[in-house]
């Protein structure tokens, strides 16, 4: 497990820089830009991510199933990678063209341009991350995405201090990712060892099979959390879209290391999958207990001080974004719970394909029912209903294919102890005495003690992977130097 620990801690860590872009700069671009420009930014931000997801489908994932599963051909599975996303992202920016021309340049309207360019730069081969996930390597994976990040950050807020201009800042962003596909073309020529590889059993069938399944979920899920972002950028306006935004801001923090979990955890149930003696299942749930420490005390925190936040970090602008955020975190709460390692370890992804339609579906009629009304909270309150319905059709899906039941397919007894902590430590921070006494800092303050109480806790009530977590951080601290006694 600590093993495990160590790469998943890393992962994250490179993780958040691989969202830096997200994490980092709308905390200064808010500052260079007016609302109305933020929101178009964001809009145009909006759609490159549905189009990379549409170009990705998940290819590059199906690497940290199929190089465990075929481990003496690394390289032949990533070229072949390589030419799936290729075709898949031609695909992609062909169709949109066609469909921006037939609706007159209604559709995407002056972005197609850089949308085009920048989706064919940002994902082709951009499976280096995939691959050393798959071979146990978080390092390079680290140092990948921070030098990833660093760049991203300053190709948008240079531009940005310097313009002032939204089509400018989405030029370099394009400029850039032009020289990181030149680069990786380069590495690649270099490092690829695929002739002295055997060659693959099936070379198309396994990856196209986890492929088109996971892909179609994966996409689903995406459109599953952005059709609210359509539909306030569409409905509503770039103003909303920007308050809307900044409500979600701690997306990329959860995905950050619910991803990093699952990336790391997928390819050992795999590997325990093939072994009959070990149980995949189990390193699930320890997965999703530690899923939980990490993320309770960030719902908590939030929840309290969303607004101070809010004012402080953004800008009293963005004040109406505290209550998208304070919603925000009943979705926070859900992503603790992330069935789709234990499903791919089956290599059954037919459910993720389910889930996602069925929650798509919710999400589109509660925005029916909730926007007009409520506006951009309705649109919130819709993205926390949709998840709900994801959650439980995969808990119901899982339970079925691994024979268990609701007792079984989660350790309650852990996350009852480790809700029990979060709320018991809320005593710290109940009273706006800190805030009163220190303004902003009475916030880290607050956050500080809440933290030390929330860990003290998890020791006292003997949570196991607390006490796991305990020991791999001790481990990480340098040893105490030895001191020798003359006699």
């Amino acid at each position: 497990m600590s093993g495990l620990a160590t790469r998943a801690a890393l992962l994250t860590l490179s993780r958040l820089a691989n969202y830096g872009l997200m994490l980092i700069s709308p905390i200064i671009l808010v500052r260079l830009l007016t609302v109305a420009d933020f929101g178009r930014y964001r809009e145009f931000l909006l759609y490159a991510t549905l189009l990379q997801s549409f170009a990705v489908f998940s290819i590059n994932d199906s690497l940290l199933y199929c190089i465990p599963a075929q481990p003496h051909s690394p390289w032949r599975t990533v070229r072949q990678t390589a030419v799936l996303i290729a075709c898949a992202s031609l695909c992609v920016v062909i169709a949109l063209a066609a469909a921006d021309g037939a609706m007159s340049g209604r559709l995407v309207g002056r972005y197609l341009t850089p949308l085009v360019a920048y989706t064919l730069l940002s994902v082709n081969l951009d499976f280096w991350e995939y691959l050393w996930l798959a071979q146990g390597r978080p390092g390079p994976v680290f140092a990948y995405t921070a030098g990833r990040l660093t760049a991203r950050i300053l190709a948008a807020l240079v531009t940005a201090a310097l313009t002032h201009d939204v089509g400018k800042i989405i030029w370099a962003l394009v400029a850039l990712e032009g020289v990181r596909l030149a680069g990786a073309a380069v590495a690649l020529a270099i490092l690829d060892r695929s002739r002295c590889e055997p060659q693959l059993a099936e070379p198309w069938r396994e990856q196209l099979r986890f492929c088109l399944p996971s892909g179609l979920a994966s996409l689903l899920a995406m459109l599953n959390r952005n059709l609210s972002n359509v539909v306030v950028a569409r409905v509503l306006g770039a103003v909303p879209l920007a308050q809307y935004t900044i409500g979600r801001f701690g997306e990329p923090l959860v995905v950050a290391v619910r991803n990093s979990l699952s990336a790391v955890v997928l390819p050992e149930m795999v590997r325990r999958d093939r072994q009959p003696r070990d149980n995949p299942m189990a390193l699930w749930r320890r997965a999703t207990v530690i899923n939980t420490i990490v993320l309770f005390p960030v719902v908590v925190l939030v929840a309290r001080y969303a607004r101070p936040l809010t004012v402080a970090v953004f800008g009293p602008a963005y004040f109406q974004a505290a209550l998208m955020m304070q919603i925000y975190m009943l979705v926070v709460v859900r992503e603790c719970f992330d069935f789709a390692p234990a499903l791919r370890a089956l290599n059954r992804t037919r459910p993720l394909v389910e889930s996602n339609i069925a929650a798509l579906a919710t999400c589109g009629v509660a925005l029916l029912a909730l926007v007009p009304p409520a506006g951009v909270a309705g649109a919130m309150l819709a993205l926390v209903l949709a998840s709900l319905v994801d959650a439980g059709w995969l808990a119901r899906r899982t339970m079925t294919l691994y024979g268990i039941g609701l007792r079984e397919i989660l350790p309650w007894t852990s996350i009852g102890k480790t809700a029990l902590a979060a709320v018991a430590a809320c005593a710290l921070i109940v009273s706006p005495a800190w805030t009163d006494t220190f303004g902003v800092a009475g916030i880290l303050l607050a956050a500080a003690g809440y933290l030390a109480a929330f860990a003290s806790s998890l020791l006292i009530l003997r949570v196991p992977e607390a006490l796991v977590l305990l020991e791999w951080v001790k481990r990480l601290l340098p040893a105490p130097p030895t001191t020798s006694r003359k006699v």
